[in-house]
């Protein structure tokens, strides 16, 4: 009697994991049946909203359905983050972000209780180096000279912007005034297309921001000065500034890129989670893309699967927490 209890147990089990497994691969062959929402973590106009809103007229074509873009700004993308989070985890509510604000927010920011590694990273669709850029307003046209400028006892205190405690801009910052010992006064924001209109009406004096987009365009435009690219090389768009590794000083290697990404909120089913991706690489495979990249100076990505995706984001993470760490960033 017991047998025949438990085999009838095991085959009820089977059935109900073979009905699983069946509703989540119906589940990916309709999907999407409906129009898909992204939860971006910054303002409208701002790099990161740009690379996703660029990316999602290719996602539309290949997936057959609408990208919404919803801008939730603030709290270094932990808003948008907590939103993605309270959303049903069925493909239809993804983050848009960067992938080091994901890892870096919770850090600094007390409301930021969600583990990074919780989200399932769906694949690149823009990636720049950080760029430090001032106002107009300024005389100084290199590195030494703010250096110079800013560790001169008497001189004004410069103000520099990022986009909050705990965001990626926020470590550069703070990295860069721990190696120059240039002390400035540091003004948060919601995003970077906020301090982009202060620096550029001349309210604020420095920031570092990523390159591309808008940001390329105010330099070219002569609204913004560029210092120098934090990078490994110059940018091709911008050959004559130089790399904040040439300076000398206590800035080699001093390199931070950027990279704009969507997530799938814990507990997406793989079927949707594979969909996704793929609809990504058939972004970073376009022409669109690649023009994107050679017209911005960004950097192109390659194409990655879902397991590639994951890897990138581990080492990610632990370089984005080890340096949140050595600058011994505390929560507010």
């Amino acid at each position: 009697m017991y047998l025949k209890s438990f085999k009838r147990s095991a085959n009820g089990l089977l059935l109900a994991v073979f009905a699983v497994c069946l509703s989540f691969a119906a589940m990916a062959q309709n999907f999407p049946s409906r129009p898909v929402t992204i939860k971006t973590a910054f303002p409208a106009g701002g790099p990161a909203d740009a690379a996703i809103r660029a990316a999602n007229q290719i996602l539309e074509r290949n997936l057959g359905q609408t990208m919404v873009v919803e801008n939730v700004a603030g709290a270094a993308g932990s808003i948008a983050a907590a939103a993605a989070l309270s959303a049903n985890a069925d493909g239809y509510t993804l983050l848009g972000t960067t992938v080091s604000d994901l890892v870096t927010a919770p850090f600094t920011i007390v409301s930021a209780k969600y583990k990074p590694e919780s989200f399932k990273l769906l694949g690149l669709v823009g990636t720049s180096d950080f760029i430090l850029v001032s106002s107009s307003a300024h005389s100084f046209k290199t590195l030494d000279e703010l250096i110079a400028y800013a560790t001169k006892p008497g001189n004004k205190e410069l103000t520099i912007g990022h986009w909050g405690r705990g965001s990626t801009a926020h470590i550069v910052t703070a990295d860069f005034q721990g190696r120059t010992k240039a002390a400035f006064l540091e003004v948060p924001y919601k995003g970077v297309a906020p301090v982009m209109a202060d620096i550029t009406g001349q309210h604020l004096d420095l920031t570092f921001a990523p390159l591309g987009g808008p940001v390329l365009e105010l330099i070219k435009g002569g609204k913004v000065k560029a210092i120098a690219v934090a990078g490994d090389k110059r940018s091709p768009q911008l050959p004559d500034v130089p790399t904040m590794s040439e300076s000398g000083g206590n800035l080699k290697n001093f390199e931070y890129t950027i990279s704009s990404a969507l997530f799938a909120p814990p507990g997406t089913p793989e079927p949707i989670v594979k969909r996704m991706n793929e609809a990504v690489n058939v972004w970073i495979a376009s022409p669109e893309y690649m023009e994107r990249v050679n017209i911005q100076g960004s950097r192109q990505m390659p194409q990655m699967t879902i397991d590639e995706a994951q890897a990138f984001f581990r080492k990610e993470q632990e370089k984005f927490s080890a340096m949140a760490r050595t600058l011994k960033l505390e929560t507010q």
